[in-house]
């Protein structure tokens, strides 16, 4: 016979194993007394087992775990976004199992939910989630907007086995990783930064224009010229279009110059990086390129420039160039001397020109001297051969005038 402290003892560990609750007094003393009565444990362990809330809570276990191994539920967002679930103390995985995906919320910062299912073809009762865990990320869908697995597979050279976007929501905080190439700045600037590692950067760009990351770092850059740009841009002047904003949303991919010297196509066909990565140019430029002694032009130098003017390091040597280049005081290269060229110019040029372009121009078309350190009358000579009075209006600054051949002959 069944002692009641052992069958009790029985029934509160069966729910603790089978429910994970402690069972109300009827329940618990209802069980009790079958016990008592003779009945067998195992027929009330089957009994349990075969109810409607043990399948439940497997399934959930389950549905659960399944959630939890795609690395895509971020429950801290979750909460933050759904203040109805934190409101009320709930295990936020658990909503999103129970409520939250048939209700088509999302599971992450960069799952849209009803944009995914449009684009995958997936029927409003699917679970759009794990569609994009177990096929849509391997077809190349994009869960969101804001999120390109197949260009972050690339740019971050994961292997096989790792699926793109729980790589990048488990990496994101730290810097250097990116979800996409519109936001390929903040990701860059945070890194250099050393920025703190406990919150996701892209958070506040996720809902706003995709061009506002790289409007923002180049309209504090001084590498943007908006005069330059509308005045060789007429279409942009006409259409009264902000010149920025076109730049970086169209422009560049256009081939358009953001100013006098950085040449949009060749910093793109010198630096292939630029072209994998997908991203703006000049955005490279000004957070990797220069640093580097990439040039925006060939005939810009920029670690020379900073030795030579004593340019400090928080200061793009391009944009204090391009703010001081009419004074006439400061060289874009070491083979061209502003106050040496003026000298020997005298009134062609105008006393606000800059030097350096009214050379480019003048120097393609007649034998004109860039400085004492470079005989252009030699070089010229030497490769490129006679010049022909029917042709010299034809030349072109950006390839054949002396110094500029000289340096696309030399830069790596």
């Amino acid at each position: 016979m069944v002692e009641r402290a052992a069958a009790e003892a029985y029934v509160l560990e069966l729910y603790r194993e089978l429910l994970a609750r402690v069972p109300p007094a009827p329940e618990r003393e209802g069980w009790i007394a079958n016990l008592l009565q003779g009945r067998a444990p195992a027929e009330i362990r089957a009994a349990i087992s075969q109810s409607d809330e043990y399948t439940d809570r497997h399934r959930i276990a389950a549905e659960r775990d399944a959630v939890t191994r795609t690395g895509l539920f971020d429950p801290i967002w979750y909460l933050a976004t759904n203040r109805d679930v934190a409101n009320a103390g709930m295990d936020p995985l658990d909503h999103y199992i129970q409520f939250g995906r048939s209700e088509h919320r999302a599971a992450n910062a960069y799952f849209a939910d009803d944009w995914y299912r449009e684009r995958a073809g997936i029927s409003r009762d699917a679970d759009a989630l794990l569609d994009y865990a177990n096929r849509g990320e391997a077809l190349g869908l994009a869960p969101g907007p804001r999120f390109d697995p197949v260009w972050y597979r690339d740019v971050y050279r994961l292997a096989v086995e790792v699926a793109p976007l729980a790589h990048f929501l488990a990496h994101r905080a730290g810097g250097g990783f990116a979800p996409c190439p519109s936001l390929w700045s903040v990701a860059s600037a945070r890194f250099d930064a050393g920025a703190p590692t406990d919150r996701d950067p892209f958070l506040p760009y996720l809902a706003g224009d995709p061009a506002g990351p790289d409007m923002a770092l180049l309209a504090a850059s001084g590498l943007f010229d908006p005069n330059h740009y509308l005045v060789s841009s007429s279409d942009v002047f006409e259409a009264k279009l902000h010149p920025l904003f076109h730049f970086c949303m169209f422009g560049w991919t256009e081939g358009r110059n953001p100013n006098a010297y950085f040449d949009t196509r060749w910093y793109i066909t010198t630096n292939p990086e630029v072209a994998r990565l997908r991203i703006n140019p000049l955005v490279h430029y000004a957070l990797a390129g220069e640093r580097q002694d990439r040039r925006p032009v060939v005939y810009f130098e920029p670690h020379w420039y900073r030795r030579t003017y004593g340019v400090p390091n928080d200061v793009s040597p391009l944009a204090h160039f391009l703010a001081n280049r009419h004074s006439q005081r400061v060289s874009p290269n070491s083979l061209f001397d502003p106050v040496w060229f003026a000298a020997r110019t005298g009134r062609s040029m105008h006393r606000r020109h800059d030097p350096f372009a009214h050379y480019l121009f003048a120097g393609t078309w007649n034998d004109i001297q860039p400085s004492a350190a470079f005989d252009a009358i030699a070089w010229r000579k030497r490769n490129r051969g006679r010049r022909s009075r029917h042709f010299i209006r034809s030349l072109h600054p950006d390839k054949d005038n002396p110094l500029v051949d000289f340096m696309l002959s030399t830069y790596r």
